[in-house]
Parts: structure tokens; C-alpha cells; sequence
């Protein structure tokens, strides 16, 4: 009986148990965004850091294609000076008329520059999906140099390459008897003992021809044209990097 006589709580206001529904749900809501916030902060932070790794890849892919490219415009200089040499002795002798032969050596036919790229950091950046490179300006520098840039040396090779191939090789070959500066020499070995005496062997021409001219100033021009390819490729390099180290400059704070 003395429970009955006991005072009832009171209970609470309506409006009162609104406020602290709504404040709950409101807390739940916060957390939810808190977290949602945390985890995209997390994800963008791992997003970043492929994109800091792929692009010091790609610093070190550029490193090793100067490397590769330095060499290819001193051969680019040297075959510049080879062919205009050539051309200014083999004129000479179309003027003069004189029969005398003219030795063409058979490596600077078969002598080249050719560029070698490298592209495996280009390659995982293209698997990750190029939008990675947060940085729109350097986003598309870096694919007018590997998209188009380096299409147009390699276009430009080609047409080097076809050049000896096609025409002044087999006009060499037509139009010339090949020997060596070791005609007493009975076996390969005595003839080759290393990889540069291969410049031994030569063309040997009692009548060079205005066609050979003409050979000679297209390899020229074509080498004058890539050389400026190879120099304007330097350059790209040179500023890529460069941005490169700007865009990652905090990259391990």
C-alpha cells in the first residue's frame, strides 16, 4: 500500500523530449560526417602520395631519356659533320670529273641516332588513369610530350632510317665493289678483332653521281631537322622535371 501512495515523475514536456531527439540524431549526424570527413581526408592523402610516387618515377624515367638523348645529338652532330664532308669531296670530284674512287665507310650508312625513350612510369600512370596528376598544366605536358612530342622524333627516324635503307644503301651497293683495309686477312677474326674495325669496310666508287648528292643533302637535312627535334625534346625534359619537383616539393612533410 505504500508503494501506491508513492509521487509519480513527472513526466517530460513534449516539446522537451523533441529537443533531445532531434539533439541525438544531430549528434549521430556529426559523427557520421566526422567520419565520412576523416576517410575521405584519409583516401585523398593516399591518392597523393601515388600521385607523388609516379611522378618521381617519371623524373627518374626523364633523367635516363636525357641521358639517352645527349648521346643521340652528338651522334646527330657528328653524322652532320660526316655528310657535309662527304658531300663537299664527292662534289668536288663531279665537277672535276675526276675518277679517282671515293671511299664511303659502310657504319656511316649503317650509323644512327635513335632515340630510346623510356615510358614504364608513363605507362603505370596511364594503368592509374591520367587524371591522377592533380596539376591540370602539367597533366598535359606530360601527355603532349609522351602522346605527340616523341611521335614526332620517332616519325622523323623513321624517315632517317628509310632513307639508308631504301636509297642510299642499295645505291651504294648498285652502284660501288665493297672491300676493306685488310684484304690479306683470311679469317673474321683477324679481320674483326673488335666492334670498331668494322669501319674497315667501305664502298669503293670510281664514279660518285649527282643522285649520290642528292642522297647526301636529304641525310643532311633530315639530320639538321631531328637535331632540332632532339634539342626541342631537351627542353620539354628540362621543364618537366622542373615542375615535377615543384608539384612535389612537400611531398615528405
Amino acid at each position: 500500500m505504500a508503494d501506491e501512495n508513492k509521487p509519480l515523475k513527472p513526466a517530460w514536456p513534449a516539446g522537451r523530449y523533441m529537443r533531445y531527439a532531434i539533439g541525438e540524431i544531430l549528434l549521430v549526424v556529426v559523427g557520421i560526417l566526422i567520419a565520412l570527413q576523416v576517410n575521405n581526408w584519409n583516401e585523398n592523402k593516399k591518392i597523393r602520395q601515388t600521385e607523388f610516387k609516379l611522378l618521381a618515377e617519371l623524373k627518374t624515367d626523364l633523367i635516363e631519356t636525357k641521358t639517352d638523348l645527349l648521346s643521340d645529338i652528338e651522334k646527330a652532330n657528328a653524322i652532320l659533320k660526316s655528310t657535309d664532308s662527304l658531300y663537299q669531296k664527292i662534289s668536288a670530284r663531279v665537277k672535276e670529273e675526276n675518277l679517282f674512287p671515293v671511299r664511303i665507310s659502310m657504319l656511316y650508312v649503317l650509323d644512327r641516332s635513335d632515340l630510346y625513350p623510356k615510358k614504364s612510369a608513363y605507362e603505370s600512370l596511364q594503368a592509374y588513369g591520367i587524371n591522377l596528376i592533380s596539376n591540370d598544366s602539367l597533366r598535359k605536358n606530360i601527355t603532349d610530350f609522351y602522346e605527340l612530342h616523341l611521335l614526332r622524333v620517332d616519325h622523323l627516324e623513321k624517315i632517317i632510317l628509310e632513307l639508308g635503307e631504301k636509297e642510299l644503301g642499295p645505291y651504294l651497293r648498285q652502284n660501288s665493289k665493297t672491300t676493306n683495309d685488310c684484304e690479306e686477312c683470311t679469317s673474321l677474326k683477324n679481320l674483326l678483332p673488335s666492334l670498331s674495325h668494322m669501319n674497315s669496310d667501305f664502298y669503293l666508287l670510281d664514279k660518285p653521281t649527282d643522285e649520290l648528292l642528292l642522297l647526301l643533302k636529304r641525310k643532311y637535312i633530315f639530320y639538321l631537322a631531328i637535331k632540332g627535334r632532339y634539342n626541342t625534346t631537351q627542353l620539354k625534359i628540362e621543364n618537366l622535371m622542373e615542375t615535377i619537383d615543384s608539384e612535389t616539393a612537400g611531398a615528405g612533410a
